[in-house]
């Protein structure tokens, strides 16, 4: 406990100050992600099947432009081909930016692009750098030998975080402070479905699942739906660590005005507005259940997360476990196809390892609630048994 708050006061003295800088709006509408050109990508039949035995061996696939990285660069996916028909969409995590001060990269994965940006943002990439991130993600339900993933012998599309957006934006934007100005794009959300377009048409796959880690969670909201339009079949979703809840009023990250900033509301259904209207965006899972009778929703949180619940939103540990379980609550009585897994925790993630990892153990087959471990609550989700554990 005391080791849990000395860590809260240390996040909380490097957290973003209060109140976002100026900008303007470059490009209302990037691009539309559903007219762009994929032919140039390769075909998947063309991969190697991928031996788990040795571990996960990822290839680097490059989007087609106009698909690019937070700096406006080229971008990439990662794609792990398995043996079985199942495909894994995985969207990954790192923050969230939506001013000069916050659009900086907290891990410099290109030291030449990172020397204009000096000084510590919100965001832990605007440029993805694929050597570090194949050597990275080999933990949870990366870690392929062991026989308990239970996505072992699945095709592994993993979408980059590069562009602070939640995976949701399609504007580019000038930001500026004190003379200085820099462009980012936040076009998360155009590499997202082209991404998703690229392998629908590489495969008719039997079973698909849509998941996220913490910005990565988040982006289910909208692309546990875009998937099940995209594929035509009914998805299942992990959301790893992004609760979808308004912050307090003192967080400089408020909803309306960062997706006004990336152009995220433009990408929802129209009809789904409706849903987070006045409420917390993860009421916007009620229309994708509404839209899927077959599809499941199961959540993972840590009831004290001390990253999303006060680094990002301003509350104290206690504060936002309250507003998690309310909010929660009734996306559960609205459907016993939504199901949470919530210990009562101060960490964040899951599904990669944990926050730390491979420094801690790897939570997705240690952490525990009600008889489960994670990974045997995602063997259930897999089978259609949305199980609900809050300890």
């Amino acid at each position: 406990m005391r080791l849990a708050l000395a860590v809260l006061i240390l996040l909380l003295s490097i957290a973003p100050a209060m109140a976002l800088c100026s900008y303007e709006v470059v490009e209302e509408r990037y691009a539309d992600p559903f007219t762009v050109d994929i032919s140039s990508m390769p075909s998947l039949k063309d991969l190697p099947v991928d031996d788990p035995s040795d571990g996960i061996d990822w290839v680097k696939v490059p989007l087609p432009k106009p698909c690019v990285n937070g700096m406006g660069k080229d971008t990439f996916i990662m794609v792990r081909k398995g043996s079985s028909n199942n495909l894994l969409i995985f969207f990954e995590g790192g923050g969230a930016c939506a001013d000069y001060e916050t659009c900086k990269p907290m891990l410099c994965t290109d030291l030449k692009s990172c020397k204009p940006l000096l000084g510590i943002g919100s965001v832990v990439a605007l440029e993805s750098n694929f050597c570090f991130l194949k050597l990275y993600y080999r933990g949870g339900i990366f870690d392929v030998k062991k026989a308990e993933n239970p996505f072992r012998d699945w095709t592994i599309v993993f979408v980059p975080y590069n562009t602070g957006d939640l995976h949701m934006g399609n504007r580019v934007v000038r930001y500026f402070d004190d003379g200085k100005e820099k462009t980012i794009y936040h076009v998360g959300y155009v590499n997202a479905i082209v991404a998703m377009r690229w392998i629908k048409e590489n495969g008719n796959f039997d079973r698909i699942v849509v998941a996220g880690s913490s910005a990565g969670g988040y982006a289910t909201l909208l692309h546990g739906y875009t998937a099940w339009s995209i594929f035509g079949k009914p998805v299942t979703v992990i959301n790893d660590a992004g609760p979808g809840i308004n912050p307090d009023s003192d967080s400089k990250f408020q909803v309306n005005e960062i997706m006004e900033r990336w152009g995220s509301k433009q990408n929802f259904p129209p009809e789904a507005l409706q849903y987070f209207e006045g409420k917390d965006p993860a009421y916007a899972i009620e229309y994708f259940l509404d839209k899927c009778s077959d599809c499941v929703y199961g959540f993972f949180e840590d009831q004290k997360d001390l990253v999303i619940g006060s680094v990002f939103s301003a509350y104290w540990p206690w504060q936002f476990k309250t507003r998690l379980l309310k909010v929660t609550d009734e996306l559960r009585d609205y459907s016993d196809r939504y199901c949470r897994f919530l210990p009562y925790d101060y960490q964040h993630t899951v599904l990669t390892g944990g926050l730390l990892y491979p420094l801690q153990k790897d939570r997705f087959y240690c952490e525990k609630v009600g008889g489960y471990r994670v990974y045997e609550w995602v063997k259930e989700l897999l089978r259609g048994n949305c199980v609900d554990l809050v300890e």
